[in-house]
């Protein structure tokens, strides 16, 4: 029995966390990487075609320039306080109402499996590829804003796997 692949997903389900009181995104420590003053990474206008959450998951590859939309969203706590890291879900993908979860982005009226097919961690990065540090919701940027990031693939030791290192973001809706 294979237990590699299995053990990937397995863990990455559980980072996910849909409904669970977890911890915050994967990614930088929280007050780690570069400090970032203004707001260079913040598009104004829409930066192109973008396309959406599933499809890079299903077409993009590591080291791939993308530009991908999706919502704020697929766990209780999906942005990490302190660094620009946050986790994002297909825009097709309904969140929960109010009344079914606690809060309407953890998306835990979806299997775990469905958050896992239709999400991505995103990393804002500087030029350098550091991570920036800020608070993104110092910025008015929150759970199910819909947003466009701009950046390149990261390593996908697996699968289950997949991080967007991001150097531009657009909000679109919040």
């Amino acid at each position: 029995m294979r237990t590699g692949p299995f053990l990937s997903t397995f863990l990455m389900v559980i980072a996910l966390g849909g409904c669970g009181d977890s911890p915050a995104s994967p990614g930088a420590a929280p007050g780690t990487g570069t400090v970032v003053t203004g707001t260079s990474w913040l598009l104004a206008e829409m930066p192109g075609a973008a396309i959406p959450v599933a499809e890079a998951r299903k077409t993009a590859r590591e080291g791939d320039e993308v530009v991908v939309r999706g919502r704020i969203g697929g766990r209780r706590e999906p942005m990490t306080a302190g660094s620009a890291v946050f986790v994002m879900i297909d825009p097709a993908i309904p969140h929960c109402e109010i009344g079914k979860c606690k809060v309407p982005w953890d998306y835990c009226c979806e299997t775990p499996e469905s958050i896992l097919a239709n999400s991505v961690t995103v990393k804002l990065v500087d030029g350098a590829g550091r991570p920036i540090s800020l608070d993104l919701g110092e910025h008015a940027i929150k759970p199910l804003d819909e947003v466009v990031v701009v950046g390149t693939v990261g390593p996908r030791p697996n699968e289950g796997v997949f991080v967007i290192l991001a150097t531009k973001l657009h909000r679109v809706s919040g």
